[in-house]
C-alpha cells in the first residue's frame, strides 16, 4: 500500500537504484484485479488467490517492461526485475523478459512456469527465520533456474524473517547487507 512497510522497502530500493544511475519503475499490478494491498495472507489461503491471479499480475509486470523498453535513455537489453515475495515470484515466471533478476523471499506455488533462463544471473535473498517458512522454497526456486542454465547465488540471512522487518540486529543487517548485494549484482549484471 502507498504507506505500508512493503511501500516503504519498494521505495527505498528504487531510490537506491536510480541514485546509481537505473531507471527504476514500480509498477502496482493489484490495480489490475482490484486486489487490496495486504489483503493476500499466505497462512489463511492466500496462495489460492495468487493462483487465481497470478497470470493476470504477470501480464500488468510484462506491460511494464514493454513500456521500460521505451522510456528515452533506457537501453532496451539491460532490463533488471527486482521482486519482493509476491513480486519475487512473479518476476521469475517473467524472467524470459530480463537480463538479471533479484527476488527477495519468493513463495514457490506451482513453478516458475515456462521461461529461457539460459546464462540468466539471479540473486535470491531469504531470512531463515521467514514464519511463511519461504526459505525453503530456496532449493527448488535454485534448482529449476540452474536446469535452464541460469547462474543462481542464494543469500540467507540468520535470524532474519520474511521481508527482513524489525529492528533486531538480524534484520537491520540483513536488510543493509540485501540492499547493498542488490545494487552490487545490479551493477554487475546490467
Amino acid at each position: 500500500n502507498k504507506n505500508g512497510k512493503w511501500a516503504t522497502m519498494i521505495g527505498e530500493y528504487a531510490s537506491a537504484l536510480a541514485l546509481k544511475g537505473f531507471h527504476a519503475l514500480v509498477p502496482n499490478y493489484f490495480l489490475r484485479t482490484g486486489t487490496a494491498a495486504n489483503s493476500i495472507d499466505y497462512q489463511r489461503g492466500g496462495a489460492v488467490e495468487v493462483i487465481k491471479r497470478k497470470d493476470e499480475w504477470q501480464s500488468t509486470l510484462a506491460d511494464a517492461v514493454r513500456y521500460a523498453r521505451t522510456l528515452p535513455g533506457t537501453d532496451s537489453s539491460r532490463i533488471g526485475l527486482l521482486g519482493f515475495s509476491l513480486g519475487a515470484y512473479l518476476s521469475l515466471r517473467l524472467r524470459a523478459e530480463a537480463k538479471a533478476i533479484v527476488a527477495f523471499f519468493p513463495p514457490w506455488m506451482d513453478g516458475l512456469g515456462p521461461g529461457t533462463t539460459a546464462r540468466l544471473p539471479v540473486q535470491i535473498h531469504y531470512g531463515d527465520k521467514d514464519p511463511l517458512t519461504f526459505a525453503d522454497n530456496a532449493g527448488p526456486i535454485e534448482q529449476t533456474l540452474r536446469k535452464g542454465g541460469a547462474t543462481v547465488t542464494v543469500h540467507c540471512y540468520p535470524g532474519a524473517n520474511h521481508g527482513f522487518t524489525g529492528s533486531d540486529p538480524a534484520n537491520s543487517s540483513a536488510s543493509t547487507k540485501s540492499k547493498a548485494r542488490t545494487i552490487e549484482f545490479f551493477e554487475a549484471s546490467l
